[in-house]
């Protein structure tokens, strides 16, 4: 029996080639789009989960109340870790991280082989850490089994990737690495698998904490609030009552966080990624609410496929009905012929897997550059998945194909034998109800895409407050204070020789770099004077030239004042200390910098330091020698040959160092990588549910406009112009689309208002923007249902009449 339906199924399909295609080629589409979604969406949440015992690793952080709301810290201070370990006995483990560009600007190990050969790298993914990291984290360890791994001074362990670098194939424990900044040889005591993307917090190097200066005292120290701190808690532990904990317990170490409002959580590792938005957040996070938003359009994705298959099926209940009655006065059971239409619908969902599954493999570089993570569908480690996604579809064509077989198995034989039969109302309106639907989606993701890119494109426009093209940024390397002037100005005087270079400036931050130092400005020494704690960058008389940032009143610093206590605010940090009024009768006077006394030379206007996503924040710029970057602009000619020159110029100044650069613009917009990657995702996934809709009405017109051949033949005949019969076979459309619009816009600006809040530079929502995806699906539907309509409007009509 099962044979005997398959076959038939075969030939249903052969006999209705365009029904078939439709279905076949917008449920295969379909099922792309929403795999995808799905594979992007489950790598998306699975971030941390590979760690041991994940349920009981957290984050410590420091939460306080802020003008704009919640002001979160994903950084706290050095000595509250082990003060933590001791005092709360629900942490077992507690281990501090700390960046290595935190405590030196560059971090370059050397391997000298045997033969004196000698291999350099930098590795910017370097940290220093307590020995509890190796158990919080669970390594998955390739040399050595991470024992004892980080006790003692001068040791290390290092990724595979890196170890691979420095020691080719050949075993790294135990061999010795030579920093050079700091001179100092450091031992390998194990190698530990690269950690997967899927990972907040990835590193490639971690050096044992005791390796920082004795003098530092970081156990006592309470005031150096850049050390990221994981804890491991006793099973059962609940991590809001162990954060009121930590709070009493900073209260008995002389500490100002109380007094400043500041108090300390803990927050799930696994929650990060999707969850957090901190300030100096490890790495750029995701966000929960578009993992969400994407699962709800591949959702729709999927219905619309599946209306357009209830859509296309229902509107063929007059054809089939002489075959449903014939069959029932063969014989056949409804039952039979439930199993029978069900069967069609299996069929066309089967094929539309294996196209689709195809088509993923075949294309599957360009899917993984679409969306950003691999997709892989038979590996050992995504078969399931795979085969539970197959399942799901399977199931979901049993429950969709269900209606229109059912539906087909009541016609009544004595009724469709007689001719009489024909599609009910309630189909008529079902049909319709759907295609309102599929114009819903349709109005509201074109309106969607939209709106994405012109934010994205707003962003882009806005200006930076400064100009970073051309801009080449070489880190200073950690020299002793002894030779540090003269090699600085040897450097800076080579550089400044190279035709191909416009100008050099040091500073201690970049633009694009998140801020930590923070300093107190006020009118006057006393504490009840009016002052502003604002962030503090350290530049040299060519910085604000270089950047072409726009000094509003007063001027630059200048080699004529070199010495003198002097200070240029920026534009907001000037308004909130000094008043909104007349600005330039403040130039020369006195304000007060960490109680000292500093003369106010200059005020410019503000930069997007971070990202134009946030606002401008108030800056204090200050002559100090603080350099930490070298900012050379280059002219665009033959950025290699300066490259050369600039490095040649590095090493001669600077011999025991390694040269690391990088280009301003690339490490500026890194900022809007994930903003860009949405955009990207979202308006493929737009497109292809655009195209499955398009391919619905293709379907449903192609079968309207065939039933209507003979009314169209018989207007002819009376006279109707072409327009008119134009006009009768589209309105029906048009108006559907009218109706799905006053559904579809008001619920498309309340998204796009909600989504646009997340950014402090947004665009304008204005009416351009809500009628455009109106126009375009309408054009879309002209478009998809014309050529049929041409094609009976200029039929000759003694064709179609022949027979009546």
């Amino acid at each position: 029996m099962l044979k005997v339906n398959l076959k038939f199924a075969f030939r249903q399909l052969q006999k209705n080639k365009v029904f078939s295609f439709v279905n076949i080629i917008g449920l295969s589409l379909s099922m792309v789009a929403c795999l995808l979604i799905y594979k992007y969406v489950s790598f998306e949440k699975s971030y941390d989960n590979y760690h041991t015992e994940v349920d009981k690793v957290y984050r410590v952080y420091r939460h306080a109340e802020g003008p704009n709301g919640d002001d979160d810290v994903a950084s706290i201070f050095p000595a509250m870790a082990p003060t933590m370990k001791e005092n709360i006995p629900e942490i077992i483990r507690a281990s501090r991280f700390i960046g290595s560009s935190k405590v030196f600007q560059s971090f370059a190990f050397t391997y000298v082989k045997a033969g004196g050969e000698s291999r350099t790298f930098n590795i910017p993914r370097a940290y220093f850490a307590d020995d509890d990291a190796i158990d919080i984290f669970g390594f998955d360890w390739k040399e050595g089994r991470g024992v004892q791994s980080l006790n003692n001074p001068n040791e290390l362990v290092i990724s595979r990737s890196f170890a691979e670098r420095f020691f080719g194939q050949s075993q790294a424990l135990g061999k010795i690495l030579r920093f050079k900044n700091m001179e100092a040889d450091y031992k390998v005591t194990g190698v530990f698998e690269d950690f997967p993307e899927n990972s907040h917090f990835k590193f490639d190097m971690l050096c044992s904490m005791s390796s920082l200066p004795q003098d530092w005292e970081l156990d006592n120290n309470f005031g150096w609030g850049n050390f990221y701190t994981y804890v491991r808690v006793t099973e059962g532990a609940e991590a809001d009552l162990l954060g009121p904990k930590i709070d009493d317990l900073m209260t008995n170490y002389d500490t100002w966080y109380a007094d400043e409002g500041i108090e300390f959580k803990l927050q799930p590792i696994k929650g990060i990624h999707l969850d957090s938005n901190q300030t100096f957040e490890i790495e750029a996070n995701g966000n929960r609410d578009t993992v969400n938003f994407l699962s709800i359009i591949g959702l729709f994705i999927m219905i619309i496929a599946w209306v357009n298959y209830i859509n296309l099926s229902t509107s063929k209940l007059v054809e089939r009905a002489k075959e449903v009655g014939v069959r029932k006065v063969m014989g056949s059971y409804r039952r039979q012929l439930v199993v029978q239409f069900l069967m069609e619908s299996i069929l066309v969902n089967v094929l539309a897997i294996v196209l689709s599954l195809t088509v993923l493999q075949l294309t599957r570089s360009f899917f993984e550059s679409l969306i950003g993570i691999p997709v892989q569908l038979f590996s050992s480690d995504t078969l399931m998945t795979t085969l539970v996604f197959i399942g799901f579809f399977t199931l979901g064509a049993i429950l969709f194909g269900l209606y229109p077989a059912v539906l087909f198995s009541r016609q009544k034989a004595a009724v469709v034998l007689k001719g009489r039969s024909k599609a009910s109302k309630s189909g008529l309106m079902l049909r319709r109800g759907l295609t309102v639907f599929q114009y819903v989606m349709a109005v509201a993701l074109i309106l969607g895409t939209v709106a994405v890119k012109q934010q994205l494109q707003f962003m882009q426009n806005q200006s930076l407050g400064m100009n970073i093209d051309q801009t080449l940024i070489v880190k200073t390397p950690f020299i002793d204070q002894e030779s540090r002037a003269a090699s600085r100005s040897s450097f800076v005087n080579q550089v400044n020789s190279i035709s191909t270079v416009e100008a050099i400036s040091g500073s201690s931050e970049i633009p694009g770099y998140e801020i930590s130092r923070m300093r107190w400005v006020a009118l006057g020494p006393d504490e009840n004077d009016k002052s502003l704690y604002a962030k503090d960058i350290a530049i040299d008389n060519s910085f604000i030239d270089l950047y072409d940032i726009e000094v509003l009143y007063g001027r630059n610093f200048s080699q004529e004042l070199a010495g003198q206590p002097r200070v240029i605010l920026s534009l907001s940090a000037a308004e909130e200390l000094l008043g909104t009024g007349d600005l330039e009768s403040w130039i020369n006077r006195t304000i007060y910098y960490e109680t000292e006394p500093y003369q106010l030379v200059g005020i410019v206007n503000d930069i997007s330091q971070e990202s134009i996503k946030n606002n401008s924040e108030p800056h204090i710029y200050t002559p100090h020698n603080r350099i930490k970057y070298y900012s050379i602009k280059l002219t665009a000619n033959d950025i290699q040959s300066s490259l050369t020159s600039i490095e040649q110029a590095f090493n001669e100044s600077f011999q025991t160092s390694h040269f690391d650069y990088f280009f301003l613009d690339e490490y500026f917009n890194r900022q809007y990588k994930s903003d860009r990657l949405f955009g990207q995702i979202f308006s493929f996934f737009s497109v292809l549910a655009i195209i499955i809709t398009a391919l619905g009405l293709f379907g449903l017109s192609l079968y309207n406009i065939s039933q209507r051949t003979k009314e169209v033949g018989i207007r002819k005949v009376l006279g109707a112009s072409v327009s008119h019969i134009f006009y009768l076979l589209t309105k029906e459309y048009l108006v559907l689309l009218m109706l799905a619009s006053l559904i579809a816009l008001p619920l498309g600006y309340y998204i796009i208002d909600n989504w646009l809040n997340i950014f402090a530079n947004r665009m304008s929502l204005n009416t351009i923007l809500f009628v455009m995806p109106v126009i375009l699906v309408a054009v879309l539907t002209l478009l998809t249902v014309c050529y049929q309509v041409i094609k009976a409007i200029f039929t000759n009509p003694a064709d179609t009449l022949r027979y009546e």
